[in-house]
């Protein structure tokens, strides 16, 4: 392989990396990762300069999916303890969540629902209700994860508000069955395509240490880079007890934190002008954390997860500050300062939107 020097600068010229040197940077040993990850900055750099993604996610209908995928607390297949096939949460919950992440500097908050997808019904307007609360309140943007939808629902789904759509592939295409066995890859593509197709941007990432070969987790790379989507959230697993995965981590030695932060920098060789955020698992890490952003990350999921929860947004906040980098709410103007503020729950950081 070229010197990661002169490959950055291939790069930051328009060059896209092969399969075989995505697979040698994931995996190559004799390359130092603090070589790798000075070069990955350098790429971040180059796109972002020192701001930092923020955004934030609220669990709008919670247990109770029929699908199978491995690594879900949420399987109706699995017991995880989740509580099972609750309802769309209330607009007084969506108005909490709005405010949580509009303290913590996000400037969009996703719903994320626990189904294999939706068709028009009620529901669904009940869903769509919810993005149309946060899109009209003009403080946020409205994003969603709903599953498998159509081009009907998207285009519904657009007119409520909906400015960006997650749905993750997971992993690479020949890892996949190993994952999920209720829908297809296929499945999963045509719904990003639908996305797309009626204006909306497209969030779409995946979960390593699932067993999988640094293999899949390059072609995982490569069809993101095939399909051109705009943001792409990076998972480590977060072992859930009662799910098929958890059986999966217990019998595979942990992934070292450098060796998580490899994949991360390969992701950036591989999408240099995409926006990478880390999501879950970033608790893996350990005392590494705050080398995300060296590594080549550009962003990270504020708050709690679905049925998991992250660190506090208090000490992602003073890692951001601390590092030099300026938080950067999605779809809105640089936060300008972060201050303390005195409220019912105690002293907490608050991110300040520069107009």
């Amino acid at each position: 392989m070229t010197s990661l020097s002169h490959l950055a600068e291939k790069i930051l010229g328009g060059y896209f990396v092969s399969r075989d040197e995505a697979l040698g940077l994931a995996t190559d040993e004799a390359i130092s990762p603090w070589v790798l990850f000075e070069q990955a900055n350098r790429l971040r750099e180059a796109h972002f300069g020192n701001r930092v993604h923020l955004c934030s996610i609220v669990n709008a209908k919670m247990g109770g999916c029929p699908e199978d995928c491995g690594f879900c607390s949420q399987s109706a297949r699995f017991e995880t303890g989740v509580e099972r096939g609750t309802g769309i949460i209330s607009e007084a919950e969506v108005a909490k969540a709005e405010a949580r992440a509009e303290a913590w500097g996000s400037g969009a908050l996703s719903m994320v629902t626990a189904t294999r997808g939706y068709k028009a019904g009620a529901e669904f307007d009940k869903v769509l209700a919810r993005v149309k609360q946060v899109s009209a309140g003009g403080r946020l943007e409205a994003h969603a994860s709903l599953g498998l939808l159509g081009l009907d629902e998207f285009k519904a789904l657009r007119a409520a508000g909906c400015t960006e759509f997650n749905h993750n592939l997971e992993t690479g295409r020949g890892y996949f069955e190993k994952v999920c066995t209720t829908h297809t890859y296929d499945d999963r593509i045509a719904t990003i395509r639908n996305a797309r197709a009626v204006g909306m941007r497209t969030c779409v990432g995946g979960i390593i240490g699932m067993g999988e070969a640094a293999e899949d987790r390059v072609d995982l790379a490569m069809t993101l880079r095939e399909l051109d989507v705009d943001e792409v959230p990076l998972n480590f697993l977060v072992s859930v007890e009662g799910t098929p995965m958890a059986a999966v981590a217990k019998e595979r030695a942990p992934m070292a934190p450098l060796e998580m932060l490899r994949q991360v920098a390969m992701f950036r060789f591989v999408l240099p002008t995409k926006n990478i955020f880390i999501c879950a698992g970033r608790q893996h890490l350990g005392d590494l954390q705050a080398l995300i952003f060296q590594a080549g990350a550009s962003g990270i999921m504020i708050g709690d997860f679905l049925t998991t929860k992250n660190r506090s947004p208090e000490d992602d906040l003073k890692m951001i500050s601390d590092l030099g980098l300026e938080p950067k709410a999605c779809g809105r103007s640089s936060i300008a300062k972060v201050v303390d503020r005195e409220t019912d729950s105690g002293r907490v950081s608050l991110a300040v939107i520069a107009n």
